[in-house]
């Protein structure tokens, strides 16, 4: 008789602990749902109008499922300023960590630190990666080859219908690149494939690579130092993997008194449509991309991780590969369809 009511006490008592949460992965994991968590942003550069609009819809996305906050941090593409945004995230406990680092060499240390500190982790738009080019965290990424291949077509039927090679002697194909973003590289080199398989005869040693770090400034020496050194080119064409590159190589262009001639392509929209909107520009054309479309996927997923436990983009994910890659499309715009296409974004 005094071990069954021995028994049943016992029962209660660990009843109550269940109800209060001890020892039970499922309670944990209801508690955890309810809890309103942290998310934080370490972005390579706040200044670019791309991230702004990213960042504010990431944010709204995650408010409206109940994160406490999303915080920002803006390293201004220092690698230093990114350490220390990841040395304060981890001081504050965020709960989840979404980056874009300035140096994708930081990509290991970033996996490592927020490891070491139990901060689920992902990348925006320029993926954590190994000294091989693997993705070593989840990754929301533009399918940069098949957009990269969307502005060549659209430079090469234009360079064609126009005749704008007609004097080969005299025309150039500028490509500028981002060697050191993995996710960059792919855009320049669809572009560059996909425009000579429309115009095969465009000499090779008229196609000029140059590298630049994804802002206006460095678009604009860049592409200026390149015009320097090619006197004997007079009419332009010109491909950029980021709006910023394309809006800084047109001032360069400007600059040099070689627009009126010149043809330049961006990738983004959110700087091109200004440039629409002028009674001239050689910025003819972009590859749109939807940024609070991106954020708001970014944003979600964060809180999927949180709240449902589901690791980012894990349904994109390939044979042989250990995380999943969301592949993030564009469409083509220029001044005769941006408004249709773009929407609110084109104001």
């Amino acid at each position: 008789m005094i071990k069954r009511v021995m028994v049943a006490a016992l029962t209660v008592a660990l009843a109550m602990c269940m109800l209060a949460g001890w020892g039970s992965n499922a309670i944990e994991a209801k508690t955890s749902a309810k809890k309103a968590p942290m998310i934080a942003f370490i972005c390579k550069d706040l200044s670019q109008e791309w991230f702004v609009s990213t960042s504010t819809a990431m944010k709204a996305a995650v408010k409206a499922r109940g994160a406490k906050d999303l915080l920002l941090f803006d390293c201004g593409m220092s690698p230093d300023k990114y350490m220390t945004a990841l040395d304060n995230v981890i001081a504050q406990k965020v709960d989840v960590l979404i980056v874009c680092p300035p140096d994708q060499k930081l990509s290991q240390i970033t996996v490592d630190r927020c490891k070491e500190a139990g901060i689920k982790v992902y990348a925006d738009d320029d993926g954590l990666i190994d000294t091989k080019g693997k993705h070593i965290a989840p990754a929301l990424e533009l399918d940069a080859y098949k957009v990269g291949q969307s502005q060549g077509n659209w430079l090469g039927d234009y360079v064609n219908k126009n005749k704008i090679n007609a004097d080969p002697a005299t025309t150039g194909y500028l490509v500028l690149t981002m060697s050191e973003v993995s996710s960059c590289v792919p855009r320049s080199e669809g572009a560059l494939d996909a425009f000579k398989a429309k115009v095969p005869k465009f000499p090779t040693n008229k196609i000029i690579k140059a590298d630049y770090d994804g802002t206006s400034d460095k678009g604009f020496n860049v592409t200026a130092a390149t015009i320097t050194a090619h006197p004997e080119i007079t009419t332009w064409i010109l491909t950029a993997p980021n709006d910023e590159g394309a809006q800084g190589a047109t001032r360069a262009l400007e600059q040099a008194g070689k627009d009126k001639k010149a043809t330049v392509i961006g990738l983004g929209g959110y700087l091109a449509k200004d440039e629409f909107k002028k009674a001239f520009s050689c910025f003819k054309a972009a590859a749109y991309i939807k940024p609070s479309e991106d954020g708001k996927i970014c944003g979600n997923a964060a809180m999927d991780w949180f709240q449902k436990g589901i690791v980012p983009y894990a349904k994109y994910k390939k044979a042989g590969e250990s995380f999943g890659i969301y592949p993030f499309g564009a469409e083509m715009v220029d001044p005769s369809n941006y408004k249709e296409i773009m929407g609110a974004d084109a104001k």
